[in-house]
């Protein structure tokens, strides 16, 4: 048998107990590090947001253009388009067009008006109006409601967008003009000439390589009006007719529609026979070169 001892604890002493707390200066240094932490985390955050919405824009721009660059491509090869030999199509029309008007403007947008022989009968079908598939058009136009400009491309039932958010489209055009079977250069040097109608007579007078250095760049408007013309040194005299074109330079500059916020375009840009220097709206702005060689003309 096991016997358990009872043992009173009346007279033993026990040590008191002792509650800790916060003093209200911890509390307080807590406080202050717990908002440093994430106000820096919130800072990360944002500064991720507006990178990533950034590489968004950046990258809707530049898919847009190089959409609108593959289309137009092709449609500018097909300019010419006569397998019957008939010499009666080719590009008709390279003036300046009001971007909201279906009319000429010399302070316009340049177009690009060609033919093609679709039925492939050696004639131009007659032109009903703007509805023919014969007679397409590339030009620059503008949203009468929300001001957004946009390339459209006409090939027989009207314009129709191509690409939103397109500012600013630049032709210019390497040519033949000796029939030789070889592209000029400018004043027996080394560099294509490339012509541009400065006038909107639908004839080409002007070289945009104007300091005949091979680049067309904001060097070459010597006198910093903003357009490159016959007076920055490069007039052709006398001007060529639109049958001696064999290739087309194509400048596309794209903007955001909305501004971005934070962003600053310090540069830039030539499209054609215009320069546009820095933007202080925030839109971001994205341009595209290329040279066609039309296989049809």
């Amino acid at each position: 048998m096991t016997w358990c001892k009872w043992v009173n604890h009346k007279d033993k002493v026990l040590p008191p107990v002792t509650k800790h707390g916060f003093t209200l200066v911890e509390v307080l240094v807590a406080l202050v590090v717990g908002l440093v932490v994430i106000g820096a985390v919130y800072s990360v955050y944002t500064v991720q947001q507006r990178e990533y919405r950034s590489q968004q824009v950046r990258l809707a721009l530049q898919q847009n253009l190089r959409a609108a660059m593959v289309i137009m491509e092709e449609e500018i090869r097909m300019a010419g388009y006569d397998p019957q030999g008939s010499g009666r199509f080719g590009i008709i029309d390279v003036r300046r067009y009001d971007t909201v008007l279906n009319e000429q403007n010399p302070e316009g947008q340049p177009a690009l008006f060609y033919t093609v022989d679709v039925d492939e009968n050696g004639v131009p079908d007659a032109r009903n109006g703007n509805r023919n598939r014969e007679w397409p058009n590339l030009r620059v136009s503008q949203d009468n409601d929300t001001g957004r400009r946009f390339l459209s491309w006409d090939n027989g039932g009207g314009r129709h967008p191509l690409a939103e958010d397109i500012v600013a489209m630049g032709l210019a055009f390497a040519v033949d003009a000796d029939g030789d079977g070889r592209i000029d250069v400018w004043d027996d040097g080394r560099h294509l000439i490339w012509a541009v109608d400065s006038d909107n007579d639908n004839l080409l007078d002007t070289h945009l390589d104007a300091n005949d250095d091979g680049i067309i760049d904001a060097h070459d408007d010597t006198d910093a009006d903003g357009r490159i013309t016959a007076a920055d040194g490069g007039r052709i005299d006398p001007p060529l007719p639109l049958q001696c074109i064999r290739m087309v330079r194509l400048w596309l500059l794209a903007a955001s529609a909305y501004p971005v916020r934070g962003h600053w375009d310090n540069r830039t840009y030539v499209v054609g026979d215009r320069v546009f220097g820095p933007a202080v709206d925030g839109r971001m702005r994205r341009l595209l070169e290329t040279t066609i060689a039309c296989r049809n003309l």
